[in-house]
């Protein structure tokens, strides 16, 4: 091998070294958010799915169902769960909404739509 060679060589590895380093700054960085948007998707699974067999669904009957749900990615150990559901069941109806999976009805109640 020549030397130009050897330097593009090493100009190369340094070169998919730093992207993958950035990468993975990245994906840490935005962890967090990925964390909550999975816990909220599956939480609005389970709601979904119990609206399915009932006709409509409250704010705290949203956070006794999701009191157990839990969200991790394969690649880390970092989890997020519901820790508490009283909490969470705002901003789960809220994401639901804005989804259009759920609609607001009178006294605080939430049904398909």
């Amino acid at each position: 091998m020549s030397t130009p060679q050897i330097i593009l060589g090493i100009l190369a590895f340094a070169l998919v070294t730093a992207v993958l380093y950035t990468w993975g700054l990245h994906k840490s960085m935005t962890q967090q958010e990925d964390l909550e948007r999975i816990l909220l998707s599956k939480s609005a699974r389970k709601v979904v799915n119990y609206l399915k067999k009932h006709e409509s669904i409250s704010l705290e009957e949203m956070g006794r169902l999701c009191k157990d749900v839990k969200a991790g990615q394969f690649w880390s150990r970092q989890k997020a769960a519901v820790q508490n559901p009283r909490l969470f069941a705002p901003k789960l109806a809220q994401y639901m909404t804005e989804q259009l999976l759920v609609k607001e009805l009178p006294g605080g109640r939430f049904c398909l739509r």
